[in-house]
């Protein structure tokens, strides 16, 4: 470190002090003993870990309620997916757009950020 950088301190460091800005959120939802739902909660670990810009969430059920949970998540997002998991993305409550089970959100971090994800 020289002298003057005492002096001038480089304007090419950034500010401690900043928040990175989410670049993508998703939700993960599915029952505890579901192999899929397992690896998807897998692949988003590994994908936070390599992305800290990205954020996931992960709400698991007991198997008795994810029939009820599903339900409702099939009238919030008018699908007809009910297998476990449910995998939606979006930062904002209502602007939330559903992704699919494990195959789709695999293909889908597989694809846009080039990770070696089983896709099944």
């Amino acid at each position: 470190m020289g002298l003057y950088s005492w002096f001038f301190p480089s304007s090419t460091t950034p500010e401690l002090d900043e928040i990175p800005k989410k670049t993508a959120c998703y939700h993960i939802e599915g029952f505890l003993t579901c192999h899929y739902f397992q690896l998807a909660t897998e692949v988003a670990d590994r994908l936070t870990a390599k992305h800290p810009h990205v954020k996931t969430d992960v709400s698991a059920y007991i198997k008795q309620q994810w029939y009820d949970r599903s339900k409702e998540l099939q009238e919030e997002f008018g699908n007809n997916h009910r297998t476990s998991p449910f995998i939606y993305e979006g930062c904002v409550a209502g602007q939330q757009k559903f992704v699919g089970g494990y195959s789709e959100f695999a293909k889908a971090v597989k694809d846009s950020y080039k990770m070696n994800i089983p896709l099944d």
